[in-house]
Formats: C-alpha cells, structure tokens, sequence
C-alpha cells in the first residue's frame, strides 16, 4: 500500500512539472516571436509607472529637504534676533555701569572741591564724606542690576573701583582721626587719578568690541579724565601725604610709594 502511494505520488510529481513546462514554455516562445510586445508593455506601462514612481519619490524627498531647510532658517533667524536683542542689551548695560561709573568720578571730584577749602576740624571731612556717601548711593544699585552679561575681567575693574572708593573714605578718616586735615584733598586728587586708571580700562574694554568706537577713540581725551580734580597739589604738600600715609598704614610696601610717584608724576 505504501509502495504504491509513492509511486502515485511520484508519477503526480512527474506529470505537475510537465504541465508547468509545457505551460511555461508556450510563454518563453511567445515571448521569443514577440519581442516588440514586451518592449510594448515595458515602455508603455512598466516605464510610466516606473517614473511615477520615482517621480513621487523625489516630490517627496524635496519636501522634506524643504521643511527640513525651512525649520533650519526658523531657528537661524531666531538665533540672529535673540543674538542682535542680547547685543542691544550688552551694550545697554555697559553704557548704564560705565555712566554711573563717571558720575561717581564727578561726585570724586565734587568731595574734592569740597576739601580744597578751609578744611580746620573734623566735621569739615565728616560732613563732606556724608553727602559724598548720599550721592553715590544711587549709582550702586544701578551698576549691580546691569552686571549680568559683563565678562569677569570688567566685573574685576568694577570691583576694583569700589575698593578704591572704600580705601579713599578710611584715608579720610584715618587723616581726620589724627587731625591732618589738611591733607584730605591732597588724598582725594591720588586716589582720582587712581579710579581714572581703571574707568579707562573699563572703557577699553567696551570699545574694543566696537569698530566704529574704535575709531571714533580719542586717547588724548581719555587721559584727561585722570586730571579731573584739578592742579595736583604741590611738591612739599604730597612729600607731607606719603609720609603720612605710611603712618597710618604700616603695611605700605615700596611699589605702592613707586604708584604714588607715578601717578603724582
């Protein structure tokens, strides 16, 4: 029984892939006296699906490049006006500090006209360092709330000015606790030339990221901006101040007198 099953089968094999042949073969033939029908069918069907095809394809791949190119100019253009606003406010701000800057210079100036006079007791330097201090109060905060975009050297010039300011408020004091009063404007013309020095180099750098200030720069302007209190004092008057000023700080080393040479001049 199973013998003959085999065989059934193997003869059904047999005969399934005559048929097949046969059936193929008629097509292979057809195709062969045929050719202009294939070159029909393919040019005439196969050829127009086929540029359909990739026709859609590209529409597609260029659509996608295009919204790909459009975000990428949103966000360039997004990027460049955040940069041109963040600019605008750099250069904002610099002008606020570098102006309230000036104006405590000028009130510098102003407590040094101040000292130029009669100066005979005590509440002579005590009243003038009291409106000194009332005036510049409004610059503090003014400089403190534009700070944020300065770079870390000019917040160290800004520093540095502020402790110009303190060190020239304890001379003062210092001068008026041994009764030297008349050497308060002598200490307040040093310590001006000494804040001049560093608003210069605040303003250096502010304008060296700007070619038109560059240009438009006067150093010969810029360096009268140390003279702004005026004649220094004479010789035997700020010979009188070192002297002085080593006594009532022990701790004044022979570069800092080389610094107050040369800024006497």
């Amino acid at each position: 029984m199973t013998i003959f099953i085999t065989l059934l089968q193997t003869e059904t094999t047999k005969d399934v892939a005559e048929k097949v042949q046969n059936n193929s073969g008629w097509f292979v033939q057809f195709i062969q006296d045929n050719p202009s029908v294939i070159l029909s069918i393919v040019t005439g069907l196969l050829l127009p699906l086929g540029l359909v095809w990739l026709n859609n394809r590209n529409n597609i791949r260029i659509k996608k490049l295009e919204n790909k190119l459009n975000l990428d100019s949103k966000k360039l253009d997004k990027e460049l006006s955040e940069e041109v606003d963040k600019k605008g406010i750099i250069q904002n701000q610099e002008r606020v500090v570098y102006s309230s800057l000036s104006k405590i210079l000028f009130d510098v100036q102003q407590l040094h006209v101040s000292l130029s006079g009669t100066c005979i007791d005590k509440n002579c330097i005590d009243n003038s360092l009291e409106k000194f201090d009332k005036s510049i109060i409004k610059y503090h905060e003014e400089i403190a709330n534009n700070m944020l975009y300065m770079s870390s050297k000019v917040i160290n010039y800004i520093y540095e000015f502020y402790s110009i300011i303190s060190d020239l408020k304890v001379n003062l004091k210092e001068f008026n606790d041994i009764q030297e009063f008349q050497m308060a404007h002598v200490s307040v013309y040093m310590h001006s030339i000494e804040l001049s020095e560093v608003l210069i180099k605040i303003q250096e750098e502010f304008i060296s990221k700007d070619e038109k200030l560059k240009s438009e720069f006067d150093e010969s302007a810029q360096e009268m901006m140390k003279y702004c209190c005026g004649r220094k004092p004479p010789r035997e008057e700020f010979e009188k101040f070192k002297e002085l000023y080593k006594k009532v700080n022990p701790n004044f080393d022979e570069d800092e007198i080389c610094e107050l040479d040369r800024r006497y001049g």
